[in-house]
């Protein structure tokens, strides 16, 4: 049923860093900390009428005061003016109850151990971050501050890449560590920032706490709406965000640093977005996309500093 709306919706739309001198240290710290049917493929709601147009990684170390939050260090490159919050190890309930509304059968809920930490974007990146980048911007809604969009997950990952390579030519990270996606665990992780209810926010979700339909009608500059509880922006609404991992059922049983499958034919993409409901917005919501398609406005992501993948 999945893969057959797969090639139902892209057969309807297919009719495809910065430099300074001094060098970066990105502080780790691995101390673990205790967190507490069928889908359909997400579309634009109603057809919306478009527009027709639209230094060096310093980083700055800030200790939370706050005990519940995760993020304890932050850094910024610079040039890109992309802040990179971290994220300590620990344990969540990864998925939905079955008492959850709007919940699919693939949200199994189970118990998700992250033994080590990550650094993960404030924001989803934006269009001005990525011209600097790639020299060039896919996005529909034009604006310097809004999230890219219209990229396939090969397109971020060229774009991941290609900041990893600058960076590391000038020196600034250390050794092991890349700019990539952030796992579909990761982002769950990130994105409850501590809840168990379906929103970061609580149960509910409206269109003041994200942009979702009933909002603007198309995506905003980011960090508009409130950020979670650890300082994140637009984990719900705005674009969705692709994550490294092929698409599959969650594994039965408690997993430690799951990466998802070995193969698969589908991408995952979280989040919610500006043309989506608040239910395709709760943190457990999961939804796919073939990793080369790239003709969808409400497709974008949010980088990840971590160890390189295996």
């Amino acid at each position: 049923m999945k893969k057959l709306l797969v090639t139902m919706f892209v057969a309807l739309l297919m009719a495809g860093c910065g430099e300074d001198e001094e060098t970066t240290k990105v502080v780790e710290d691995d101390t673990p900390t205790s967190q507490g049917s069928e889908k359909p493929l997400p579309v634009l709601a109603s057809n919306p009428e478009l527009p027709k147009d639209r230094n060096l990684v310093k980083p700055s170390v800030e200790v939370s005061t706050n005990t519940s939050e995760a993020v304890a260090k932050t850094f910024t490159i610079a040039d890109l003016s992309m802040d990179m919050l971290w994220v300590k190890p620990g344990s969540f309930e990864m998925g939905s109850p079955s008492s959850e509304k709007d919940r699919f059968d693939d949200e199994t809920p189970h118990t998700v151990t992250l033994t080590q930490g990550f650094h993960l974007g404030k924001h989803e990146v934006t269009q001005s971050q990525w011209e600097k980048v790639m020299g060039s911007n896919p996005s529909e809604f034009k604006g310097a501050d809004r999230p890219v969009e219209k990229v396939s997950w090969t397109d971020v990952t060229s774009f991941c890449g290609k900041l990893t390579a600058s960076e590391r030519t000038a020196g600034r990270l250390p050794a092991g560590m890349t700019y990539q996606l952030p796992t579909e665990a990761q982002w769950e992780y990130a994105c409850r920032a501590g809840t168990k209810t379906a929103f970061s926010f609580g149960a509910g979700l409206t269109s003041g706490q994200a942009n979702i339909s009933g909002g603007p009608g198309e995506t905003t500059a980011v960090g508009k709406y409130p950020a979670n509880g650890w300082g994140f922006h637009d984990m719900h609404g705005n674009v969705l965000e692709w994550c490294a991992d092929w698409y599959r059922d969650y594994p039965t049983g408690a997993a430690r640093d799951p990466v998802g499958p070995a193969d698969g034919s589908l991408r995952v993409i979280r989040g919610g977005s500006w043309g989506g409901s608040a239910g395709d917005a709760r943190s457990a919501d999961r939804s796919w996309f073939l990793p080369a398609f790239s003709y969808n406005l409400i497709l974008g992501f949010r980088l990840s500093l971590r160890p390189a993948s295996k």
